[in-house]
Formats: C-alpha cells, sequence, structure tokens
C-alpha cells in the first residue's frame, strides 16, 4: 500500500530550434505544465501538459489555478493498495464543468500519478493501457513555409524513409500551398502519403475548393477544414470530399466525440493526450472511435517535451492508429527534459519506453533550471 503525499506544479519554458506555425499560431518557445508526484515511500513521478488557449481555452494561468484549487486536492492524501487503484483514483477527479476545460492540467496530473504508481508497484503504463506492438511507426509534419524552404525538410523525410507526411495549410495564399505540396509529391514519390491540415483556417466552401485543386497531388486526408464548433460544415465536406476528413480542434472530450460520431462530421479523430485530458481519457475516445468505424492519429502538442512524448507513444502502441505525429524532442528543443531521446529513428521507427511508468528518467538538473515552482502541496499527516 502507498498513498500520494506530495505533488509539485512547475511551469517550464522550453525554447525552440526553430519557429513552428499554423492557421491558428506561430511559436518559438512553449510554456508547459509540469506535475511532480511523490508517493509514500519514496517513489516518484512526472506528467506534463501544453495548454493551448485557442484549442481549449485553456491558459497556463488557468491550468495552475486548476490544479490548485479542485484537481491536485482531490488526489492529495488518496491511499493505493495497487496500480489499479491509481484509475479509480484519477475517475473523481472533478472536470471544470461550465467554467471550460482544463485537459492540459488533468493530463499533466494523471501522467505524474500513473508515473509514480507504476514506479510504485513496478509496472508499465501498459498495465492500464494494453501494448499492440513494441514499436511505433511516426509521421513527419510540416510546418508553414514556401515552398524553397521546404526542400531540405523534404530531402531529410526522404533520407529518413519517412513515409507520411502531414503538411500545414489554411493560410492565405493556397497558390504558394499548392506548389509545396507539389514540390513534395515530386521529391517523395507516388508511395508517400501526404495529408493537409488547415487548423481551423478555411470555410466550407473554401476547404471544397481547396482539396479539389489539391487533388491532383493525391492528398489521402485533412484535417480540420473548419472551425472545430462548425459541425455543420465538417458533416458536409465528409460528405462530399473523398478525401477523409480528421478532426482535431473539435475534439478534446467524449461528448464531443460522440456528437461528431452521430452527426457523421468526420472519419477520423486526432487523438492528443494533452488536449483530451491525459491517457485514460484518451484511450476512451479511441474506443468510442473504433466502435463507430473511425480511424484515429495520435497527435501530438508543439513543444513538448519527452515526458507528453512519451505519454503519446505508449498510447500509440495501446490502440495501433493510422498516423502518429510528434516526439520531435531535441530536433525542435533546444533542450529536453528526460534523459532518453525520444526522437525516431530511420523509417520514423520509434521503440515503446520500457520499464515502470512512463519508462523515460526526468531531468531534475533542466527543471531547476527551465522551470520555476508554482506549488508544492502536502498531504496532512496521519495521527497515531
Amino acid at each position: 500500500m502507498t498513498r500520494i503525499d506530495a505533488v509539485d506544479v512547475l511551469t517550464v519554458r522550453l525554447p525552440f530550434r526553430f519557429s513552428f506555425g499554423h492557421a491558428l499560431a506561430a511559436r518559438s518557445e512553449s510554456t508547459n505544465v509540469v506535475v511532480r508526484v511523490r508517493l509514500a515511500g519514496g517513489a516518484v513521478g512526472y506528467g506534463e501538459g501544453v495548454p493551448r488557449d485557442y484549442v481549449t481555452g485553456e491558459t497556463v494561468d488557468g491550468a495552475l489555478a486548476a490544479l490548485e484549487e479542485r484537481l491536485v486536492p482531490a488526489v492529495l492524501g488518496r491511499e493505493l493498495e495497487g496500480p489499479d487503484d491509481a484509475a479509480a483514483v484519477l475517475e473523481v477527479v472533478p472536470y471544470a464543468g461550465d467554467a471550460g476545460l482544463d485537459t492540459a492540467a488533468r493530463c499533466a496530473l494523471e501522467l505524474a500519478v500513473l508515473d509514480a504508481v507504476g514506479h510504485h508497484f513496478g509496472v508499465p503504463i501498459a498495465h492500464w493501457l494494453g501494448r499492440r506492438t513494441d514499436t511505433v511507426v511516426y509521421d513527419g509534419v510540416l510546418p508553414f513555409s514556401s515552398p524553397k524552404k521546404l526542400v531540405p525538410l523534404g530531402l531529410l523525410a526522404r533520407g529518413l524513409r519517412v513515409r507520411h507526411i502531414k503538411v500545414k495549410v489554411g493560410g492565405a495564399d493556397l497558390d504558394k500551398e499548392l506548389r509545396s505540396i507539389a514540390t513534395l509529391r515530386r521529391m517523395l514519390g507516388r508511395g508517400a502519403d501526404l495529408r493537409v491540415d488547415a487548423n481551423c483556417g478555411w470555410g466550407v466552401d473554401q476547404a471544397l475548393a481547396a482539396l479539389e485543386r489539391m487533388r491532383a497531388y493525391r492528398i489521402s486526408a485533412v484535417e480540420q477544414p473548419v472551425a472545430g464548433e462548425d459541425l455543420e460544415g465538417l458533416r458536409r465536406i465528409t460528405a462530399e470530399a473523398p478525401e477523409a476528413v480528421i478532426v482535431d480542434e473539435s475534439l478534446r472530450t467524449e461528448d464531443e466525440a460522440k456528437r461528431l460520431v452521430a452527426e457523421r462530421a468526420c472519419n477520423a479523430f486526432n487523438i492528443r493526450v494533452s488536449k483530451c485530458g491525459g491517457l485514460l481519457p484518451s484511450l476512451r475516445l479511441a474506443q468510442i472511435a473504433d466502435q463507430a468505424g473511425l480511424f484515429c492519429v495520435v497527435g501530438a502538442q508543439v513543444g513538448e517535451s519527452g515526458i507528453l512524448s512519451a505519454a503519446g507513444r505508449h498510447l500509440a502502441a495501446a490502440i495501433a492508429p493510422r498516423y502518429v505525429e510528434g516526439s520531435g524532442g531535441r530536433l525542435l528543443l533546444k533542450a529536453d527534459l528526460t534523459r532518453e531521446s525520444v526522437l525516431p529513428g530511420i523509417g520514423g521507427r520509434g521503440r515503446v519506453f520500457s520499464g515502470p511508468g512512463l519508462g523515460v528518467h526526468v531531468r531534475d538538473d533542466l527543471l531547476d533550471t527551465l522551470g520555476e515552482i508554482r506549488g508544492t502541496y502536502r498531504a496532512q499527516a496521519v495521527s497515531a
């Protein structure tokens, strides 16, 4: 038996090696929320969330407030007789309700609890998720860029034999984006799977017209062509376009997933662990997709550290999605928080991390350098 004795909440600023942009935002660094959980007996676990207000309405300050006021108090001092008790503890963590979503905060706390419990009882994340494979194959995701600047990225993808590529579109210059897609198709050949992500950048008619022009380059799918709340627009594009429609900004909760299925508003879910509130809620979204005959993408947050990347890899190993994104690690970040490199290798292949919990070791020295403790919470001592 053990119990959750203490929780530290930190913010961590992670600078990028280069700017990454899409239709909703461009950034050269990310401020992430990291949670450190300590159990009686000494086991420590780490979790991470990446608030994005343009996706969930959640800010860093809002995530910190949610952790302090509602989420941490719900788990602090809770006793666990075995690893299965962790899921039961997390089930009672309250949602924000009408106050808005706090998925990144929930994700950071959930991952930290599961990681700590995994270390204490000697079980991996697969204990809660299951595992279908020991190797995950990643896609390449290319930001807004000119055709000329995409050439070295395309060469890198070709050299690494990455066959699934997602390109950010939805900007003001469709002709330039078409030239970029044409360039990539020539470089990568007929066998490459190219898809586009508009990040809510189009209206319905604009999306259908853009896809018609892109069809010459054999685009396999379009992600979030219209605003997240535009279910009627998604339904129409899903019905009229031969390309698969993937939802991202439209999908954050189980209720939204069920509504998307009921409205026939997509062909696939992009499940990002931070956006969806952690691994256990993400697994439930994947089950909803499977029951509805939809395929899944395991997505990522731009600027996530190896903590969140490891979680995404465990999810991908559990649900066997069609596409897997992220794990950019030190390719994007000037410094990553894990000792292990999360970068995939040739062919985009990445081994699932072994060992208890998330299977990665967090560098406390970097947390001290790049992070700031925003709250430390301890369970009350139990009277004899």
